[in-house]
């Protein structure tokens, strides 16, 4: 189960990609169970123009998902797990999970210096890697310092992360088994879009009840 997610964010061709591979190796090494997750703009498909995927699953990650504006792939190995399984709740097994974007989303951010993405903008900031912006009062990462990147990361998994969500999920009288990773998302998104209501400012504690009428 997942003890952290955090994401990595930035402009365009700053090097996140890369990052999170030298990141995933090291975390690896080190004996950690790694996921990665990547936003895309566009539909997420199964073929090989995704390279980034590919190349965490092969840096050591046990899973890692590819998510785009209408469909998500998560890639994971197999286990000989039943296929019932290889559910959302145990889709992404890892205990820290690195995120690639999401930067309008609630939680945890490293910010990758370099482009024209402004850091003040962003809620959740802990550390940028690269050149600080002016009155940054966080830490400070070097972009070649994969190890103090990883030993954040691996303080933040073993602290909790800071604020993390805790969110069940009852559907028809029956309670939805949720990993950590996906209790965070939920709420994470779900307080992310009432943010946007008129008078509404943050939440320690949310209901929503959802009842389908059925046509006819």
């Amino acid at each position: 189960m997942a003890r952290l997610w955090i994401q990595i964010v930035g402009s365009k061709k700053t090097g996140k990609t890369s990052l999170l591979e030298r990141a995933t190796r090291e975390l690896v090494s080190r004996g950690r169970s790694v996921c990665y997750v990547k936003h895309s703009h566009e539909d997420a498909r199964l073929d090989a123009s995704d390279t980034d995927t590919s190349r965490l699953m092969k840096a050591g990650a046990a899973a890692a998902a590819l998510v785009g504006d209408s469909s998500t792939i998560v890639f994971r190995r197999s286990t000989g797990q039943p296929l019932p399984t290889v559910a959302i709740s145990d889709s992404l097994p890892g205990e820290i999970v690195l995120v690639e974007g999401f930067k309008g989303l609630a939680g945890s951010k490293i910010v990758v210096t370099g482009g024209d993405l402004d850091v003040d903008a962003l809620e959740g900031v802990v550390a940028v890697v690269g050149e600080a912006p002016i009155g940054f009062q966080g830490e400070t990462i070097a972009p070649d310092d994969t190890g103090a990147l990883c030993d954040l990361v691996e303080k933040l998994a073993d602290s909790g992360g800071g604020d993390v969500w805790t969110t069940s999920l009852v559907m028809d009288g029956r309670e939805i088994r949720l990993n950590a990773f996906v209790q965070d998302m939920m709420a994470s998104g779900l307080l992310g879009m009432a943010s946007a209501l008129d008078g509404v400012d943050g939440a320690d504690t949310m209901q929503i009840r959802c009842t389908r009428k059925r046509s006819g």
